[in-house]
């Protein structure tokens, strides 16, 4: 179907896991990316990889951006079967949605290295709206008897792996701290393939791995509920 929404979702998400995947498989592969197991954010601070990194995971998140605005059309008349709380709700949700996949296209383009408190402030409003969001729909889509076991079971490992990410990183945080005598020490100077490797660091990373990956297997889960939309 031309211009169709379940098309360019999937586009969205597997453009994205390619481009995660080639920006991995390229840093590690140069030496530059410590290979187990790196921040998402630390890998594209060289070229090739930057330039792979921003324009794949920008052009994804933009097609996320567009989805957005097929979905909340999609929830209007969902909303409008439970009442006013849940009309203002996704009216809410679909700013705060629209805001976060706006964040992540700057978190992509403005690497870590060079702009941290930028990317810090933009990649933490990408994690959080989107799980905020995604529990307003999947709440939504449950009570107009529009359940799915696997968004319930990735929405769920999504929080995991974000409140986990969060305690491992603030647990880092503490170790500068006493090495640095600053918490803040790891934002200002990302890690890289010198970088000794603390156990709260590598968990922080693989928390943040899997918390991405359950975002795409969640976004996943609306192909069907979007298949007859146009953009």
């Amino acid at each position: 179907m031309k211009n169709s929404a379940k098309l360019l979702l999937e586009f969205s998400i597997i453009l994205g896991i390619f481009t995660l995947i080639t920006t991995y498989i390229v840093s590690t592969a140069s030496g530059r990316v410590a290979p187990f197991i790196p921040i998402i954010s630390e890998m594209p601070f060289s070229e090739p990889e930057e330039s792979i990194f921003s324009t794949g995971l920008g052009i994804s998140l933009f097609g996320t951006f567009l989805i957005i605005q097929v979905l909340y059309r999609l929830f209007q008349p969902l909303a409008k079967n439970l009442g006013d709380f849940y009309v203002k709700g996704a009216r809410i949700s679909w700013i705060a949605a629209t805001v976060g996949s706006i964040c992540g296209i700057i978190t992509v383009s403005f690497n870590w290295k060079e702009f941290p408190v930028l990317h810090g402030i933009t990649a933490f409003t990408l994690f959080t709206t989107y799980l905020v969001t995604s529990t307003f729909s999947y709440d939504l889509m449950r009570k107009n008897n529009l359940d799915n076991n696997i968004r319930k079971y990735a929405l769920v490992a999504g929080w995991f792996f974000y409140i986990m990410m969060a305690v491992f990183s603030v647990l880092d945080n503490l170790d500068m701290l006493e090495e640095k005598d600053d918490f803040f020490h790891r934002m200002e100077n990302p890690p890289d393939v010198n970088t000794e490797r603390s156990v709260y660091l590598n968990l922080t990373a693989l928390c943040e791995w899997a918390m991405v990956f359950s975002f795409y297997l969640n976004f996943s889960t609306y192909r069907e509920f979007i298949k007859n939309e146009k953009i």
